[in-house]
């Protein structure tokens, strides 16, 4: 199997079972849970082109809407904290709830 291209379909299904085993039926991203693991996309955390291959460690469960949000983002892009500025001290008016989505549209 080339390091670009997606298991195949039978493989696909031992993988999100992994991932749901490891981590829940839900997304990685907007805790979103799936119905069933048919539901969720299979996205790699750091990006192929960054990282190429399938290895358990780079992925996780994400729904469509944020997988494709996500795109080739770094994740610490998206992950990092929000309202401090330099020696992390908090911004006036800022949110300080921990680690933010900064997903366009994500809810």
């Amino acid at each position: 199997m080339s390091a670009r291209h997606a298991p195949n379909s039978a493989r696909m299904r031992k993988i999100k079972a992994r991932l749901i085993e490891r981590d829940g039926p839900a997304c990685f991203y907007c805790h979103t849970r799936f119905p069933s693991a048919a539901g969720a996309t299979v996205d790699h955390l750091v990006p192929q082109s960054f990282v190429p291959g399938w290895r358990l460690a780079n992925l996780v469960l994400a729904c469509g809407p944020c997988n494709a949000a996500k795109a080739d983002t770094l994740p610490q892009a998206l992950l990092r904290p929000t309202g401090y500025g330099p020696g992390l001290v908090p911004l006036p008016g800022a949110l300080h709830s921990g680690a933010h989505l900064a997903l366009a549209g994500a809810a």
